[in-house]
């Protein structure tokens, strides 16, 4: 799955530190989802206030992130 996430310098490189994101399930699903970040672009705006990174997600098997 390709996502987008917009923000700050400061917002952006917190993202890049963390490589596995911890997503919150709906209440049928499992309650905690990890997801490793790959294939990681960022771009700016052409102001470069904003900076926007691209990334692909892919799920980390649950003995992975135990």
């Amino acid at each position: 799955m390709r996502v987008c996430f917009y923000g700050t310098d400061e917002e952006i490189t917190r993202l890049c530190e963390r490589p596995i994101l911890a997503v919150l399930g709906t209440r049928h699903a499992q309650p905690v989802l990890a997801f490793e970040l790959l294939n990681i672009h960022v771009t700016t705006d052409p102001y470069q206030t904003t900076f926007r990174l691209s990334a692909d997600l892919s799920e980390v098997e649950r003995g992975e992130r135990d």
